[in-house]
């Protein structure tokens, strides 16, 4: 389901095409000194939001198939440590070893549930300005999923060194967990890699969209006062233009601690 930040962005861009058929229906009567608002730059912007929007969506479907696809297999990694922890519990082996296990296997189970109390989306609202979904949740997500990732590897590592280590349950033999460990890494780094192209493709839409003067919402503004201006347009295509809203979509900072 499409968050509200990626309808509004959508909106941002089906508004503007209407706001051209407009500037090009006031024909002559339309002709601002700011060059950015001409009906040939505006066709220009247009063009560039819509390649801008559609490469983001493109990463942003990327993210969440490779984003869903590690989460998957790391929902199975908790209890995969509890039983790791289980069976080393269960060894004839010096306290100190079972500490070390059970400490491992503690960090795993809390950084786990830091995971699940991450946000998945922005609340909705009905401001001018809408918060958008925020990027330090995602940074956030990484870096959990990396410690899980190290934390199991620390684990597996530790287990070679019990030679008393060697349960008959398949899931739970050295070769089978040295191949998990692997596969972590590989999801973890295709998420990783989709989440940094996701980043580039949402900075290269908010300039096109929402940079400062040249932004698609800044120039939208400035054609409404143009024709809010112009005695020519004032009375026939503002009242039309003035029906099409536009929304900035910002993203939400990080308060301090």
């Amino acid at each position: 389901m499409a968050t509200q930040s990626e309808k509004g962005h959508a909106k941002n861009l089906a508004n503007l095409k209407l706001l051209k058929d407009i500037i090009f229906q006031a024909g002559q009567n339309y002709s601002p000194s700011n060059e950015l608002l001409t009906y040939t730059l505006v066709d220009t912007l247009i063009n560039q939001c819509s390649l801008d929007y559609d490469n983001w969506a493109d990463k942003l479907i990327q993210f969440k198939y490779r984003s869903d696809e590690r989460e998957i297999v790391f929902e199975k990694i908790d209890k995969l440590a509890t039983s790791i922890n289980a069976s080393v519990q269960q060894l004839n082996v010096p306290q100190q070893t079972l500490n070390d296990v059970q400490a491992l296997v503690t960090k795993i189970h809390g950084t786990k549930a830091k995971i699940k109390k991450l946000p998945n989306n922005a609340p909705a609202t009905t401001a001018t300005t809408v918060p958008e979904l925020p990027v330090d949740p995602i940074s956030t997500s990484q870096l959990s999923y990396d410690s899980i990732a190290s934390n199991f590897e620390l684990l597996v590592k530790r287990l070679q060194t019990i030679p008393p280590y060697a349960p008959n349950e398949s899931e739970l033999q050295m070769q089978n967990l040295l191949a998990t460990v692997d596969l972590l890494r590989s999801l973890n780094l295709a998420a990783g890699s989709a989440a940094n192209s996701l980043s580039l493709a949402r900075n290269q839409r908010n300039l096109s969209f929402y940079a400062p003067q040249t932004g698609l919402y800044d120039v939208a503004k400035k054609i409404k006062n143009y024709l809010r201006s112009n005695p020519a347009t004032a009375n026939s295509a503002y009242k039309d233009a003035v029906k099409l809203n536009f929304v900035k979509i910002v993203q939400r900072k990080k308060k301090k601690a």
